[in-house]
């Protein structure tokens, strides 16, 4: 009996997926199709001039897994994005290749993905991120809608905000390649204070305390590696008079402190990398002083 059952119960199911089959006629079409985006003169722009020449991609469109979901965050505007992106092929890509001779260095060493968000990333101490550099790999630049028609030829702003920043998270991604001499951390040996740095200089007018302490900047006073990369930062954007402006702030020890650090720094990037560091930063002096007749904003 058991038997009839289930060949009752078999013929029954066959003619059911036999009736469906005939009744449901399927697409022929498959859903798994490429979606197909149309690019913009900024999408275009980023591929002629950055993929192709340096294979690196710009991402200006807010894209959550390339976000830091710890911060609250909003979108670049376009018109912010497109003066970053000219901004930063005229002052922060071009000097290197100008130094080089070539585009191989920053086409080698230069992060792959360069992500843009609009607004800063603030932390619950007050203070907030301007940049981010992963694993050599990954810039990301906070705070792009500050960059306006007002901003965009302010040198002092544009070197607070980004441009600071990019040398600054380069330079990690060039030392992490190939480190810098043990003798740079030795000289400011104990006095790194790790995340204290932001309760101890407090006040960001307090420069004579930072440099009396043989420190760039209160963020230097972090640890070695911040150390080293707010040196070359510092000096590749600043004029021989606001870099002597800004170690003469502080007492006499402090600024040969930070006089021996240099030197270890420029030896370092002239024997490591073949970079002439006063060659590179009189490229960015001139580029600056042009900046006015630049045009931050066609991508013809």
């Amino acid at each position: 009996m058991m038997k009839i059952l289930k060949k009752i119960n078999i013929l029954l199911l066959s003619s059911l997926l036999l009736f469906a089959c005939k009744e449901d006629n399927l697409d022929p079409n498959s859903v798994l199709v490429d979606l197909e985006v149309d690019q913009n003169e900024l999408d275009n722009y980023i591929g002629e001039h950055f993929t192709k020449d340096y294979n690196i991609a710009i991402v200006y469109k807010y894209v959550e897994a390339e976000s830091d979901m710890d911060y609250n965050l909003s979108p670049a505007r376009y018109e912010s994005a497109v003066r970053m992106t000219k901004l930063l092929q005229y002052l922060g890509i071009e000097p290197y290749d100008k130094v080089m001779g070539n585009k191989d260095f920053m086409r080698t060493y230069f992060p792959k993905l360069l992500n843009y968000i609009g607004s800063p990333a603030y932390r619950n101490n007050g203070t907030f991120v301007l940049g981010t550099a992963e694993g050599g790999i990954k810039i990301t630049l906070y705070a792009l809608n500050e960059l306006t028609a007002e901003t965009s030829t302010n040198i002092a702003f544009l070197n607070e905000y980004y441009f600071h920043t990019m040398h600054h998270e380069f330079a990690h991604i060039l030392h992490q390649t190939k480190d810098y001499p043990a003798s740079f951390a030795e000289i400011a040996g104990s006095s790194y204070v790790s995340d204290s740095w932001n309760d101890i200089y407090d006040d960001r007018n307090e420069l004579a305390a930072v440099i009396s302490d043989g420190f760039i900047s209160a963020y230097a006073s972090k640890e070695p590696n911040e150390d080293f990369v707010e040196m070359y930062s510092h000096y590749i954007t600043m004029s021989s008079d606001q870099w002597e402006s800004r170690i003469n702030a502080g007492d006499q020890i402090g600024k040969e402190m930070i006089e021996a650090k240099l030197d270890i720094v420029k030896t370092y990037f002239q024997n490591t990398w073949a970079i002439d560091l006063d060659v590179l930063r009189q490229e960015i002096m001139t580029r600056q002083a042009n900046l006015p007749d630049f045009d931050q904003t066609s991508l013809n």
